[in-house]
């Protein structure tokens, strides 16, 4: 898949961007702070709503503006030409109906309901600076890249999140409602017993797709890693959810002989329906046991809310135990498993974009990025085009890339 045209409007700093992008390489260069980060996001949040950058939607609407929309226009592996369209208005904007701000989604120029069914149609691989954050800062780093990888591959899977933080939500504004004097009356304790066994279903599902996924991101970013760093240094990933959970797991596919089975191609209908089955019981277990003190805190203390990927080189936590440059090679590695994660489940080429990634990498890494990269679209921001003449050649040549100068919100195309 590529991308043929961008549009912005009232998206960060551009009020109205119409773009025309080649199917190859497209490098936009430029001084900093002149919107070609703002650039690329756009084009991310186009494709799987979210932004790489802040989880605030108002930040990403045009000062003074009370709405942003980002359109791409695209053309599949098969020749067919999708579309989509994503706008997020504030509650101040006349495309409110009700006071609240709200999202409109359309593909293929006709509106969407669910946000499965937009998510997935142009998966996008970026890698940028805040890509350290995986390695090296909170869980919500770890879970955000594990989840996006699975929702690209699993559209579904979105919808089981979904339906898991509204849940999640209400039970704990049931809990926030419970005053810590009162006597726990029976209907709070049906309440809860409700939630927590919704919740308990939809974990189990949750937790089989991420520990899967888990395994072969580390199987994958640690080839990765090893090419990249010359073999002197083991990098592993490794699921961390509710306690006894992935020991339940692994027993039950080790005593059944489906581990091979579960990574390649996914469990039967009934082994899937025996193992969620187990990990439903253990997960509604485990929040009982820990009710009165959740009662008592007004939160949920545990669940797979709190899930973390633990990234160890040589067995020692990386975000405890590490360098820069460590983390740098590590998240490298996890992006690149990324990459060839959906590469393996989804039959168009992912679109490839490096935000400033170049200056922050030396040779040894910028070169092993790119010879993952060839023959997809590629969109690259630099403040010096001429810096990375060398990985163009890897690419494919000054004959497939196309320039573009950014200033002030303004591109110009190279005309050669």
């Amino acid at each position: 898949m590529f991308i043929r045209s961008i549009h912005l409007e009232n998206f960060r700093n551009y009020g109205r961007l119409d773009l025309d992008v080649g199917p190859s390489v497209n490098i936009f260069y430029g001084n900093n702070a002149q919107g070609k980060t703002n650039l690329v996001e756009g084009i991310y949040v186009a494709s799987g709503i979210t932004s790489h950058r802040t989880s605030k939607d108002l930040d990403l609407i045009k000062f003074g503006e009370n709405e942003y929309k980002v359109s791409l226009d695209l053309t599949d592996d098969d020749g067919s030409n999708p579309s989509l369209s994503s706008c997020y208005y504030s509650e101040k904007s006349s495309l409110s109906k009700n006071g609240r701000a709200g999202r409109i989604l359309i593909r293929d120029n006709a509106p969407v309901d669910k946000i499965s069914e937009y998510i997935g149609v142009c998966n996008i691989v970026i890698f940028a600076p805040e890509d350290l954050n995986i390695v090296k800062n909170a869980p919500a780093y770890r879970r955000k890249f594990l989840n996006t990888l699975i929702s690209k591959i699993s559209p579904s899977y979105f919808n089981l999140l979904s339906n898991y933080s509204r849940l999640l939500a209400q039970k704990n504004a049931l809990l926030k409602s419970i005053k810590a004097s009162d006597n726990m009356p029976d209907m709070v304790d049906e309440q809860l017993d409700f939630w927590d066994f919704s919740l308990a279903e939809l974990s189990a599902e949750i937790i089989l797709k991420r520990y899967r996924f888990a395994k072969l991101i580390s199987g994958i970013a640690s080839k990765h890693h090893g090419n990249i760093s010359g073999g002197k240094e083991n990098l592993s990933v490794e699921y961390s959810t509710i306690f006894g959970i992935v020991g339940a797991l692994e027993t039950f596919l080790t005593k059944n002989s489906k581990y091979d089975e579960y990574m390649n191609k996914g469990l039967s209908e009934g082994d899937y329906g025996r193992i969620t089955g187990i990990i439903s019981d253990l997960v509604l277990a485990k929040l009982k046991s820990v009710r009165n003190y959740d009662i008592d805190k007004h939160i949920s203390s545990i669940g797979i809310h709190r899930d973390d990927l633990v990234i160890k080189l040589d067995d020692l936590v990386m975000k405890n135990f590490s360098s820069q440059g460590q983390q740098r090679t590590a998240a490298l590695a996890l992006k690149l498993s990324e990459l060839e994660i959906i590469k393996m489940f989804v039959s168009s080429t992912p679109v490839l974009i490096l935000d400033d990634v170049f200056s922050e990498l030396d040779k040894t890494r910028r070169m092993s990025l790119v010879s993952a990269m060839k023959d997809a679209q590629i969109f690259i921001t630099c403040t010096d085009k001429n810096m990375i003449g060398e990985e163009i050649d890897v690419m494919g040549g000054f004959d497939r890339a196309e320039f573009y100068c950014v200033n002030g919100g303004n591109i110009t195309k190279e005309v050669r």
